[in-house]
Parts: structure tokens; sequence; C-alpha cells
């Protein structure tokens, strides 16, 4: 949507949550030596300034990264976590947030590229001024439905995309269904990385549940902040939390989200009404796309 603008919700709990799945796919990537691609189909501006009038209109950074960071002055966190802080730091200082493609792009090495589209002007205008002169970085202004059909697969073969639309409009959960599944048929190699909110009465579940029924594997995370009946009633309203999930997952990527995650929503949610939720297809798909309660903080 052209009307949508992240910088109201830049360093929320959501993004915290993406953005350490992300990180741990990024991770994994980096163990071998051989170059990777991320392709980030919903980009966003690159930086955000959470000392702007967008971000103080809502406020959502003060319960996301600002609480994060106070968190890890008084407790020890995983190494995960304090990199990722770190990360921040050195790409946006402490009063900014990195979207997405700011934090891969911290991540590159010298032969790895992104590859980012974003359709809003104002947006694009700012993620290319940021990109300019990076040889690594090719930013479009490209339709993500689009680029699902006309970038894939890519090269190098090794690495992921990224999906994170708005979700502003009912049919975007049935499009990014549809371009996750052209993605994974012309890039058999590719991993495929959907974040999706979680809201009352579960609009995504016929997303996640269409993706998880094809056999290959699969990771969810769900982190929420809400954690009550009314979520999957419909009569909880707002954002509850956050979801990702990861299509052809690294080795070991549950493992390091149990690492990381209870630490992360216990400085997120210190009133204790929050949860952890996964599920998982390991096995060439096979498993349960139905979650299950994995930590209670």
């Amino acid at each position: 949507m052209l009307s949508y603008q992240h910088d109201y919700h830049a360093g929320n709990f959501a993004d915290i949550h993406k953005h350490l799945v992300l990180r741990a796919v990024l991770a994994a990537l980096q163990r071998r030596t051989k170059p990777f691609v991320a392709l980030d189909l919903h980009a966003g501006a690159g930086v955000y300034d959470l000392d702007g009038e967008r971000a103080r209109k809502t406020g959502e950074a003060a319960l996301g990264i600002e609480r994060l960071r106070a968190c890890a002055c008084e407790a020890a966190l995983p190494e995960a976590v304090t990199g990722f802080l770190e990360t921040v730091q050195q790409v946006a200082g402490t009063d900014g947030y990195p979207g997405s493609p700011a934090l891969i792009r911290a991540s590159l090495r010298e032969n790895d590229r992104l590859v980012a589209c974003e359709m809003h002007p104002e947006a694009h205008e700012r993620l290319q001024g940021a990109f300019a002169g990076d040889a690594r970085c090719h930013v479009h202004r490209r339709d993500a439905r689009e680029a699902a059909r006309g970038l894939f697969p890519p090269q190098p073969r090794r690495g992921f995309a990224l999906l994170d639309p708005s979700y502003e409009r009912p049919a975007e959960y049935r499009e990014i269904a549809e371009m996750a599944e052209i993605i994974l048929e012309r890039w058999n190699t590719g991993m495929v990385l959907v974040w999706y909110p979680v809201l009352a009465g579960r609009p995504d579940h016929a997303l996640v549940e269409r993706l998880c029924t094809r056999s290959i594997p699969w990771l969810r995370s769900e982190l929420r902040l809400r954690d009550d009946p009314g979520v999957e009633r419909g009569t909880s309203p707002g954002l509850a939390g956050s979801g990702m999930l990861v299509l052809r997952p690294p080795w070991q990527l549950e493992e390091e989200l149990a690492a990381t995650l209870p630490a992360v929503l216990g400085c997120l949610d210190p009133e204790g009404e929050g949860a952890l939720y996964r599920s998982e297809g390991l096995e060439e798909g096979r498993g349960d796309p139905r979650l299950r309660r994995v930590t209670n903080v």
C-alpha cells in the first residue's frame, strides 16, 4: 500500500521479533564462505528517526527497542541480542532504528548482494539515497508481486527472500501466499521468510496453513505481548503479537531462537501477559502447523 509508512511503527516489539529471526538466518548464511543474496520485497525506507514526529505520535518504540535497550543495561542477555543491539546502534544511532534492508546491509560481505524493492515514493527515495555508492546493494521501485515473478531465481543461488507487507488489505494474505509459492518453485535452493501480524480473529491462519502444507521444511515462531483467548475469538482488538514463518529454514534455527527469544520476551513483557509459540515441520514439511506454547516468562 502506498499509504503505509513504517516510520510510525519502527522499533516496535514486532520489529524486534522479526529482526532477531532475520539476524539468525543471516548468521547461518555467514557460517559458509560462499556468497549469498537477500531480496527484501517490501523494503521500506532503510533507517527511521525515533525522535521524529511520526515515531513520537505512536510511541511504539518505547515498548520495543527502547525497552530492550533498558533491559540490556540491567541484565545479561544472550549474545545474539547484545550483538543485535550493537548493530542497531552502529547503523542508526541512539535515536534511530534500522529497517530490514539496513540490517541486511550491515551483514553483507564483499561478494554478498542485497536487492531491495519499495514502491512508496518517499521511502524509495530515502532508501536509494542511503544505499547510494554501495555496489552490493540494488534498490528498485518495483511492486513486490511483479518482483516475485521477475527476480527469481537470483544469483548467487544461496540466500533468502523476505516478504513483509503492511497487510492493510485483507487480500494481501492471499497475495503473499501466492508470491511465496512462486518464489519457492523458481528458486529451489532459496529460503523464504514471511512476517505476519497476530491480530484478532487470526486472519493469518489461511496464509500459514497453505504454506505449511507444502513438502518443504518450515519453522514458525510467534512472540505475543498479549496472550488472551479473545485474540483467537476475534474479540481482543489491536496487534497482539508478531509471527515469522521461515520456509526451508537453516540448520539449528529452532535452537537459536529457543536460546534467544525467551530472554527477549522477558524484557518486552515484564508483566508476563505474553508468550512464545512455535511449530515446525523440519523433515520435508512433515509436522503440525498448530502452534504450541514453548515458554511462560
